[in-house]
């Protein structure tokens, strides 16, 4: 698996709101820059945030779009950004973002795992 095929799968897996599918993608150690959130230091620490939105607020993922990619390596290391559309439904009801995402993978015997998200939001046009 290529570091972008990888970065397709966390973009498929999060698309469905499959949180074990989505969480399968992202290393123990990962981790997470989130709007409106508090960094998050591991994994376990995004998947308890997570399953909270869930139980508090309803949330699940109704669909999330990737487009700009861009592969930059540093060394061994793969750097990914990319453009994100992303709708969600809580209990308030439906929301739409654009957003720009940086993700750095790790490999993981024969895959690559995120080690590092950092999204924030995005002025620019999808």
């Amino acid at each position: 698996m290529s570091p972008l095929d990888a970065l397709d799968a966390l973009v498929a897996a999060f698309a469905s709101s499959q949180e074990d599918a989505y969480f399968a993608c992202l290393h123990p150690d990962a981790t997470f820059v989130l709007p409106g959130s508090p960094r998050f230091g591991s994994r376990e620490e995004y998947r308890a945030a997570w399953r909270s939105w869930v139980a508090d607020d309803g949330f699940r993922v109704l669909a999330c779009t990737s487009t700009d990619q861009q592969l930059q390596w540093v060394g061994e290391t793969p750097v990914l950004t990319h453009h994100v559309t992303t709708t969600v439904a809580t209990h308030e009801g439906e929301a739409t973002t654009q957003e720009r995402e940086t993700v750095v993978l790790t490999r993981d015997g024969d895959r690559w795992l995120v080690a590092h998200e950092h999204l924030s939001p995005s002025g620019d046009p999808q």
